[in-house]
């Protein structure tokens, strides 16, 4: 920690009496070398250059010695300036760090004072050997940060504004974690970029068709007609589902735009409620929360509200044609010896799915697990209705068991007959469920409830 502090201070002295410095020389007139302040560059060599000032020219030879020194602290991470400065001033050069001082030019200014230059070279393979590892990883660290900055650049001139944000936050994480101090890549001046950038961040909706719950979504910069398109932009459309277990919950599906700035939206997600709202949003949650591990939620409070409130609403009212006739549901459970059960489960878990969904349903029982056989008695018996749901579902063989309870897996084979057309639109041969316990009756309703309002799901979008 002292090490850090002694770095810091380093620079803070180094940056002021550069700027004072410039500030007097600009005031005064004084005149200066013309390696005066960036120095020359030399291959193999790490360049310095000190300036001091005094009343007469030794104080500021002595001063411009002192500068030269803290500025070489500041290159190895620790003060050298008492351990160097009589080598310094007697020889003009350190041996163990092969610094020697190529140039030096003093002049008198207008207000009295001597100002006093030094250009110093050493040589890089020396004296970078004798850098602290603790400056060694500072030194590494603001270098990834400065190349975050620059990718962070490059994809927002490729109109790439999420992922060039994305890129400012990973920098943040590293420059908050490594204590990174220098301009432009503190945590604060890289949060400061990216709320600017995520400002101007619009999401636009257009071809919006209530009726079908279908909407074209646009991410762009704003700049009024002329905003640009932001590719590639990730986006999470929040809607509510009616799920399996027959409940209502919030869910999210993942879009990413195109080349176009763009995305359709459409009834991706079969359980989607028949109205309600979708909500479309940024989604860089998890990126901004990668970042708060290292800086603290406070850190970025400001800029998490900004980015919840970039959303824009689509309100839907799907007209979905339900089957005027009701649904013909056959259903039928087996235990693991093929023999049928009384039991219901599957299909009353079933129906209770469908008629939420404001389907009707009649039920009958076949207990018969060939389809094809039954195929020409179901349409001729039940003509009435354009759709018949077929199902055998049954106990599966469960090779090992723990040695606490039973394992119960259920699976079977689920048909949508359209009894117009007499076409199979849809089979449902991988839905699977599991159960366990101790209590064998308690687990089937379990397994087979669960298997029934999952291929209920399954199959709704059809009617």
């Amino acid at each position: 920690m002292r090490k850090a502090m002694n770095l810091l201070l380093f620079s803070v002295l180094i940056l002021l009496s550069s700027c004072s410095s410039l500030s007097q020389m600009m005031q005064t007139g004084i005149e200066a070398p013309m390696w005066y302040p960036d120095g020359r560059y030399v291959s193999g060599a790490v360049c310095f250059v000190a300036q001091g000032s005094g009343a007469g020219a030794v104080p500021a030879r002595d001063d411009a010695y002192n500068s030269l020194l803290a500025e070489v602290s500041a290159y190895l991470g620790y003060d050298v300036t008492g351990r160097y400065y009589r080598e310094l001033s007697a020889n003009q050069s350190v041996s163990e760090i092969a610094l020697s001082i190529d140039s030096t030019f003093s002049t008198r200014a207008s207000d009295g004072n001597v100002y006093y230059y030094i250009l110093a070279y050493a040589e890089e393979p020396v004296i970078s050997l004798l850098i602290s590892e603790e400056h060694r990883y500072y030194l590494e660290m603001e270098s990834r940060v400065e190349s975050l900055r620059e990718s962070a650049l490059e994809y927002y001139r490729q109109n790439n504004d999420v992922e060039a944000i994305n890129e400012l936050l990973r920098a943040i994480e590293i420059s908050a974690q490594a204590g990174i101090t220098s301009e432009g890549n503190r945590p604060e001046d890289l949060l400061e970029t990216a709320t600017g950038w995520l400002s101007d961040i619009r999401i636009r909706l257009s071809r919006e068709n209530s009726g079908k719950g279908s909407v074209r979504v646009r991410v762009v910069r704003d700049r009024g007609l002329l905003s640009p398109s932001v590719i590639n932009a990730p986006i999470k459309a929040v809607f509510t589902v009616h799920t399996h277990k027959n409940t209502y919950e919030e869910f999210y599906v993942p879009f990413v735009t195109g080349s176009d700035g763009r995305f359709v939206f459409e009834e991706y997600y079969p359980p989607m409620t028949d109205s309600g709202s979708v909500v479309f949003s940024i989604d860089i949650d998890n990126a901004i929360a990668r970042a708060e591990r290292v800086t603290g939620e406070a850190f970025f409070a400001s800029f998490r509200s900004l980015a919840s409130s970039l959303t824009a609403q689509f309100d839907y009212s799907m007209n979905k044609n339900l089957a005027s006739s009701g649904v013909l549901v056959i259903m039928d459970e087996f235990d693991e010896n093929g023999q049928a059960l009384e039991s219901h489960w599957a299909r009353d878990a079933f129906t209770s799915y469908l008629n939420q969904e404001g389907i009707g349903t009649t039920v009958v029982s076949m207990e018969d697990d060939d389809f094809e056989s039954a195929i020409g008695v179901l349409v001729s018996t039940y003509s009435g209705y354009e759709w018949i749901v077929w199902s055998a579902i049954g106990l599966s063989d469960v090779p090992v068991q723990p040695q606490d309870g039973q394992v119960y897996v259920v699976e079977g084979y689920t048909l949508l007959l359209n009894t117009r057309t007499l076409e199979i639109v849809n089979i449902d041969e991988i839905t699977r469920s599991v159960s366990w316990g101790e209590d064998r009756d308690a687990c089937l309703e379990k397994a087979f409830s669960t298997y029934g309002s999952t291929a209920a799901v399954n199959m709704s979008p059809y009617f």
